[in-house]
């Protein structure tokens, strides 16, 4: 049985990729965490809401003028 040897561009673009993005998650859960917010829906909901009405107004005004 033959070692499979790498060949350039295996995914190495991915693997950083997600390397980075466990970074990034992880630095930004630290001063969520001492705020008190220890799940992500804690600020993605309350995100979409306020995105959904600003839309909704935005959308009432552009008919009235």
């Amino acid at each position: 049985m033959k070692l499979y040897k790498p060949k350039k561009g295996d995914g190495i673009a991915t693997l950083v990729g997600i390397l980075m993005g466990v970074l990034i998650g992880g630095l930004l859960s630290v001063p969520l965490l001492t705020l008190g917010i220890t799940s992500l829906d804690q600020i993605l909901v309350p995100a979409f809401f306020i995105f959904g009405f600003i839309s909704l107004v935005g959308g009432i005004f552009s008919k009235l003028l």
